[in-house]
């Protein structure tokens, strides 16, 4: 019988500490303990003496909120059982969680994720294939009207709800979204582009994102070329490592990172859920 004690903690360099047991699966929470990401994190753990063995993350900046979760099977069930964070959630965790997470929460879809790392010594840098295209700007938050439409028009065309696209203009401010012009005129339609999730210098990690492609401009080595030069950006400026989240079942994404020198370090579940009332 395990007991623990659960409770809040602002205890950033403990908390600091234990996520970097794993600083590629909790890439993200190593984010969010730094400004701004960090005024919309709250941090649960279950603990056993002075020892954590489980925390679970609420990131409220994002609707619906973001339950980030690590640790044992038997510390993250105290945490789920004593109820942290609201009803309506977006899980992240391990997929041997799962029929855990079941217990407390009606599960929608499971998205089965990849976490791909890069690093300056692994980083393969690409040109574009297409030599006719001009070469990608650097977009910013003026251009988020560019961004959102692009990102619609490729959710639309994929089948996916749009809302599920994790993209605000705030991302834009740490300098690097990029994104190729038909024509190389900012007038023209945007038909690629690719940024961050965040930057976290402190951790030296940051996590590419919102890598997208119109639709009908697709095959051209454009989400490469974004790609690239996004990555290269953040290693030139002393970031350590690059993460990012791909669905296991895009395999033609999974390929593009791979040239980047990206390598998968490990897996883990995107889920929408609901809390079980009663």
């Amino acid at each position: 019988m395990h007991a623990y004690r659960i409770s809040e903690t602002r205890d950033l360099t403990q908390i600091r500490a234990y996520l970097m047991r794993d600083p590629d699966y909790a890439a993200y929470a190593l984010g969010d303990l730094e400004p701004p990401l960090s005024d919309s994190a709250r941090w649960f753990i279950a603990s056993q003496g002075d020892r954590i063995e489980g925390l679970a993350l609420v990131y409220s900046g994002l609707t619906p909120a973001v339950l980030f979760l690590m640790g044992s099977r038997p510390a993250l069930r105290a945490l789920l059982a004593h109820g942290v964070g609201p009803d309506e959630v977006l899980c992240l965790a391990r997929p041997e969680l799962e029929p855990t997470l079941a217990r407390f929460y009606r599960l929608g879809n499971v998205h089965p994720m990849y976490r791909m790392r890069v690093t300056a010594r692994s980083f393969q840098p690409v040109e574009a294939l297409d030599g006719s295209l001009p070469p990608p700007a650097r977009l910013d938050e003026t251009r988020a009207g560019d961004i959102r439409r692009l990102l619609r028009e490729a959710a639309l065309a994929d089948g996916r709800d749009w809302h599920d696209v994790a993209f605000d203009p705030s991302m834009m401010r740490d300098g690097y979204y990029y994104g190729i012009y038909a024509g190389g005129s900012p007038d023209a339609p945007l038909i690629a582009a690719a940024g961050t999730h965040f930057v976290a210098r402190q951790a030296g990690i940051a996590a590419l994102g919102n890598v997208v492609v119109h639709p009908r401009q697709r095959n051209r080595g454009l989400g490469s070329r974004v790609s690239s030069i996004v990555t290269a950006s953040l290693l030139g400026d002393g970031i350590e490592r690059v993460v990012l989240n791909v669905w296991q079942s895009n395999k033609p994404a999974i390929h593009i990172y791979q040239k980047l020198g990206y390598e998968v370090v490990g897996s883990f579940i995107e889920v929408p859920a609901r809390r079980r009332s009663g």
